[in-house]
């Protein structure tokens, strides 16, 4: 790799952790302000989490999908509506769909949407656990004991080892796959292999990071894959959204990926035999 792509990736990486921890500062600060008011209104509207949730994730671009993320990770949104989230974003790739096929773009990000907030309402409703923890909420009305600092720049500060995980994660994931680039031409193994497409598609839609999906696109833009191709790989792709979720919490990244999968593999299967 060349000193000029490590460069690249290093710059990506701190990007990426400067948006995440901001967002999560913020959201920590408004919250501390609020006593708690804000969490406990969204804990008791699993719904209004969802589609909420699933709102940022449809917006083009992987910002929305940082803010989902940094909500599930203060205990503001459920394990569903991170999900909801995950599913109905296709990060920086949204730009190019709109770029290259703007009506068919835009009837899969609302494909996309309904989706997401179904699979999250399910999730949510087999699920017992909560998310939006009331211990969090007493810890931001409660008065401190004695030796204790529960002010609100004790909780800023108590953010900045997530900032460091976020960092350490993103640069490594990047790394990888920065290297993985470098000696595997996507869009060619795509073509040579088209009985495995929809597999390729999902397997690809694992890595946590834009830019191997930008292959899906533009070989669907120019009648090269099939649509349930695309749509697959869409499902199961978050863009950089996934990588600030893994240092936070490695087992709701693959417990999402794993809903995820099904749901692509489901949804190719029905647009493959409806001949779409």
């Amino acid at each position: 790799m060349s000193a000029a792509a490590f460069w690249d990736i290093l710059k990506e990486s701190a990007v990426i952790t400067l948006v995440v921890t901001a967002l999560m500062l913020a959201i920590e600060a408004f919250n501390y302000l609020l006593k708690g008011r804000l969490l406990e209104g969204l804990r008791h509207t699993r719904f209004g989490q969802i589609l909420a949730s699933g709102l940022l994730g449809a917006i083009p671009g992987c910002a929305g999908g940082y803010v989902g993320v940094s909500m599930y990770a203060r205990g503001m949104f459920s394990f569903g509506a991170l999900l909801a989230m995950m599913v109905a974003t296709t990060g920086d790739e949204a730009f190019l769909m709109l770029a290259l096929f703007p009506k068919r773009a835009l009837l899969l990000f609302a494909a996309l949407l309904l989706l997401g907030i179904a699979a999250g309402w399910v999730v949510d409703a087999l699920s017992r656990r909560k998310r939006g923890d009331a211990r969090y909420i007493e810890d931001l009305n409660r008065t401190p004991a004695h030796g204790e600092s529960d002010t609100l720049k004790a909780r800023l500060l108590h953010i900045l080892p997530h900032a460091l995980r976020v960092f350490l994660w993103t640069f490594g994931v990047l790394l990888l796959v920065g290297f993985l680039q470098q000696h595997v031409d996507l869009g060619a193994w795509i073509q040579a292999h088209p009985a495995f497409s929809i597999g390729i598609g999902i397997l690809v839609g694992l890595i946590p990071q834009s830019g191997p999906h930008m292959a899906f696109v533009t070989l669907f833009a120019d009648g090269l894959l099939p649509l349930p191709v695309l749509v697959a790989n869409c499902i199961v792709q978050e863009g950089h959204a996934g990588l600030p979720l893994l240092s936070e919490s490695r087992s709701a990244w693959l417990r999402a990926k794993l809903v995820k999968v099904v749901l692509a593999a489901i949804a190719s299967a029905i647009l493959t035999l409806a001949g779409l």
